[in-house]
């Protein structure tokens, strides 16, 4: 080797090492180069995957409106109208079929407002399938509208549906539900034209699937929300990005698979390119440096050998010979001091880069010391505030029910006493009477001609009249007496505010005795009509509860309702206020559904609504307490949950479980 470079001449060894430095230049550059272009490569495939599922979600969505504008040129026609209202199934059959088939439809279900289904056309797949669609059926018997998704039983199938009311001028007639297969077929025609395949999920099943192999095996798709990032598949490599397409009360996940091959065939015709280009590169440098080589004299050889060991060991102690004092010899003398200068200046760079690493370092961890503790220091202070302000609101409205339960039940005993003896002696008061009028009615017979002075006064009194109307008097006032009796029979129920005690108790008799004391405000007022309280208590027993507080979540959640109503009837949405009540035991639950016809929750605040101190209301009028104690007392005392379930404009239900043991 070193015969080899003794046999070359010393322009040649000046030049070789700037070669050197240009070809690894040039490469770099190529390799940044090459770099970025692959990055750019892989980020106009992630955007193409990106605007493709955002294509494939307007797409969904289009499926959407397509079917809400059916539905709505369904439920209006004037013939569906008359055959609901007459319970008509062959005229139904006569109406939907043909629609069924034009619209390409896979489910059409119409039923009344009892929830009894009057008709339910399918295709020849899902004929003898069950589908689970309970939630759409209710929502379409009260006429909302509702997009969901409905799965079928036993099956890798989902239904895109929608519901819709069908009325007339008398009112609500029933419901309708259309919808379609959510299938291969349908992904099919959205990625048409496209080089991407589809796959839907349901709870981490596949629904459906444009690529065949993703229909076996379990996949670790992204999640949606975030980038596109690499998956394999039936040892095929993907690039997969995940969209949600949401219903009311479930979701379904796609995924957009786009195939790397096309991205690793990009990727190595450029870098093939930009090798070429290396090596015309290269060798276009080399010819210019042997050009460039033969001008260069031979006494630099010295100084380009100390050049270059100062390069490749950093050894700034050496210094090139001085043998002449022309211009090399000028060269080499600055070259020396050069040496020299980079040497102190490197020692000074040295040792303020460790002042600074060790100072920064110590500043560091001071500021991370003090920014943790302040940290620490406000989490707590807030927590400690919430908590101080949550539980000084509980002893607040405790107290207040606590008050309000006394004063109740001690009213109630105060007016129970002399109602029980009135209604006690109102029965002895009535054989009395009719003993009387029987003894009068013999006098009249067997001395149909009395004195003068007994027919003035009979005159006067007006017997006959008398005897007619005190019966009814007697019975009027025993109507009102049994009256008061259950007024106060409901005041005493209601008065269990201030019990702690678990006890069992008639969920029922908590729901009057609540409406009883909300009595005044359901009446009609100046400002808006009566309330109309609509119930349907199905059969369930008595429960073990704190059925205190139990009146105390039916007393907010209805006067909330209250609320909403007198403010949707000023708003003019809502002409005919109703509150609904039901019922039901549902396998170990009682399920109590309490709905208004208002203008609803916005979805944006509906998940606040559980929240301590969250209120709509204006300053004075409410709290922001009563539905967040209503949920501790329903979640924490008693292991239930309380639901909501609102559409703008189409009122607010609130869904109380409560176990049964």
């Amino acid at each position: 080797m070193q015969r080899f470079f003794r046999g070359l001449r010393l322009s040649q060894k000046i030049v070789l090492p700037l070669l050197a430095v240009c070809l690894s230049v040039f490469m770099l550059g190529l390799v940044v180069l090459g770099q970025w272009f692959t990055d750019s490569l892989n980020q106009n495939f992630s955007q193409q995957i990106g605007t493709f599922s955002e294509r494939v979600y307007q797409d969904f969505q289009h499926e959407q409106q397509t079917l809400e504008t059916e539905i709505e040129l369904i439920a209006n026609r004037d013939m569906l109208n008359q055959a609901v209202k007459q319970r008509n199934q062959g005229l139904l059959l006569q109406i939907l079929l043909p629609l069924k088939s034009v619209l390409k439809l896979d489910w059409i279900k119409v039923i009344d407002t009892q929830g009894n289904v009057l008709i339910d056309l399918r295709n020849n797949s899902l004929s003898q399938a069950k589908f689970l669609d309970k939630i759409v059926t209710s929502t379409a018997s009260r006429g909302a509208h509702l997009v969901d998704l409905v799965d079928v039983e036993g099956k890798q199938q989902v239904l895109q549906v929608v519901t819709n009311g069908i009325k007339s001028s008398a009112g609500l007639l029933g419901g309708i539900i259309i919808g379609n297969l959510v299938d291969d077929t349908l992904l099919q025609k959205i990625a048409a034209g496209s080089s991407k395949h589809l796959v839907v999920q349901r709870q981490n099943r596949v629904v459906a699937a444009t690529l065949l192999a993703s229909k076996s095996g379990t996949w670790q798709f992204p999640l949606p929300d975030l980038p596109a990032r690499r998956i394999t598949i039936d040892n095929k490599n993907y690039l997969a990005k995940s969209i949600v397409f949401t219903g009311a009360s479930q979701s379904l996940t796609t995924t957009v698979l786009y195939s790397i091959s096309l991205l690793e065939v990009a990727q190595y015709k450029l870098w093939k390119h930009l090798g070429l280009l290396f090596l015309l590169g290269s060798s276009i440098l080399a010819i210019t440096g042997f050009l460039i080589s033969r001008t260069i004299t031979r006494p630099l050889k010295a100084v380009t050998q100390v050049a270059q060991r100062v390069t490749q060991e950093s050894n700034f102690d050496l210094q090139a010979p001085v043998t002449t004092e022309d211009e090399v010899g000028i060269l080499a003398i600055a070259f020396n001091q050069l040496i020299q200068q980079v040497k102190r200046l490197l020692a000074e760079q040295y040792e303020a880069n460790q002042k600074l690493e060790v100072y920064s370092q110590t500043l560091e961890d001071k500021i991370k010391e003090r920014t943790q503790a302040l940290r620490q220091k406000n989490i707590f202070l807030k927590q400690t505030l919430q908590e101080l302000r949550l539980t000084q609101s509980q002893l607040i409205q405790k107290e207040k029910m606590s008050s309000l339960g006394q004063l109740v039940a001690g009213i109630a005993h105060e007016i129970n006493n002399p109602v029980n003896f009135i209604y006690g002696n109102l029965k002895h008061t009535d054989d009395y009477t009719q003993q009387l009028l029987c003894l009068l009615q013999l006098y009249q017979k067997h001395y149909p001609y009395p004195e003068l002075e007994i027919q003035n006064a009979k005159e006067e009194a007006d017997i006959e009249y008398l005897t007619e109307d005190l019966p009814k008097i007697l019975t009027s006032m025993k109507i009102g007496a049994s009256r008061i009796r259950e007024i106060v029979l409901s005041l005493r129920i209601f008065s269990r505010l201030d019990e702690a005690e678990f006890k069992t108790a008639d969920i029922h008799e908590g729901i009057e005795s609540t409406l009883l004391i909300l009595q005044y405000r359901l009446k009609s007022q100046s400002h808006r009509p009566q309330i109309t309280v609509i119930k349907d208590y199905g059969e369930m027993p008595k429960i073990q509860c704190f059925a205190g507080q139990l009146n105390q979540v039916f007393m907010n959640i209805l006067a909330n309702a209250i609320d909403a109503l007198e403010e949707a009837f000023q708003n003019g949405i809502c002409p005919e206020p109703i509150i609904r009540i039901s019922s039901a035991q549902v396998n170990e639950n009682i399920v109590i559904h309490i709905a208004d016809n208002g203008t609803g929750i916005p979805e944006a605040i509906q998940s606040h609504l559980f929240d301590p101190f969250f209120t709509t209301k204006p300053v004075g009028k409410g709290t922001g307490m009563g539905l967040s104690i209503s949920y501790q007392i329903i979640t924490e005392k008693h292991g239930g949950s309380l639901q909501c379930v609102s559409l703008p404009g189409q009122g607010a239900e609130f869904i109380i479980t409560i176990p049964i043991r």
